[in-house]
């Protein structure tokens, strides 16, 4: 694990360091996401709990010529419902992604680079599981690539990125069926406990983001289709369907 999180590190600043020493154009956009989900987590019998998500989601862009790079932050939480009311709680401190420019075709532009992010979701069951905590954490490394469509005056925007590795959390298996704590410690140390390294045979997260960007508009509109299993014992799936609206604050060019 400490040489996991080596690689993380030197992940990460090689991610940010060509961001600071090259930007030329840096954006600060804010989101809003309205979610569809559905969960089926195997402590819960099988069942498919289903739902909405309150989403907001930062995101910083540096354009450095044909490259650019990313950083994004997002909180969430919601209710879901199956023979019982369950509650959601999802973190995402960090997602940097690195791209570069694999074509001067300005009519179809195409970037493939390395995302780096970390994610938490905590959940409650209170009528189902009493107070017990469940948490599926989860540091992970892949690809992602983008793709600009010309749509009349406006541009369709095409995301996909895709785990590749992680290291991941997941309660164990058997819980104390009576006993159990909530306190803010517990939120903390919980999703970092017994983490598991794997590939696809053990975790996969994919999302997919079509964005609708007016060049003239400081706005944009997307549709978010997000996927994230755990295929260990005890499994874990969940699918969120996100219509997102998008604001540009700013930006600030620098030499």
């Amino acid at each position: 694990m400490t040489r996991f999180f080596t690689i993380l590190g030197m992940l990460c600043y090689c991610l940010t360091v060509p961001a600071q020493d090259s930007q030329k154009l840096t954006e600060h956009e804010v989101s809003f996401k309205s979610q569809y989900i559905q969960i089926k987590d195997e402590f819960n019998y099988g069942l498919v709990n289903r739902g909405l998500n309150l989403v907001g989601e930062y995101t910083l862009v540096s354009h450095m010529d044909n490259n650019k790079f990313m950083y994004q932050a997002e909180l969430a939480f919601g209710a879901n419902y199956n023979q019982g009311v369950g509650m959601i709680w999802s973190l995402k401190p960090f997602d940097l992604n690195y791209s570069f420019s694999l074509n001067e075709n300005a009519d179809l532009p195409i970037s493939l680079g390395p995302y780096l992010a970390g994610y938490y979701k905590w959940q409650l069951y209170p009528e189902l599981q009493s107070g017990h905590m469940f948490w599926i954490s989860s540091y992970e490394l892949g690809p992602q690539i983008e793709l600009s469509l010309p749509v009349k005056k406006r541009v369709l925007h095409v995301t996909l990125s895709t785990s590749l590795l992680s290291l991941n959390s997941r309660p164990e298996y058997t819980t104390e069926q009576y006993y159990y704590s909530l306190t803010f410690s517990d939120f903390v140390s919980n999703p970092h406990s017994d983490m598991t390294f794997g590939s696809w045979n053990l975790f996969n997260h994919t999302d997919l983001r079509l964005e609708l960007i007016s060049p003239d508009k400081g706005f944009s509109m997307a549709y978010e289709f997000e996927f994230m299993g755990y295929f260990d014992e005890p499994t874990f799936r969940y699918m969120a369907h996100s219509i997102n609206l998008n604001w540009i604050l700013g930006y600030k060019k620098t030499n």
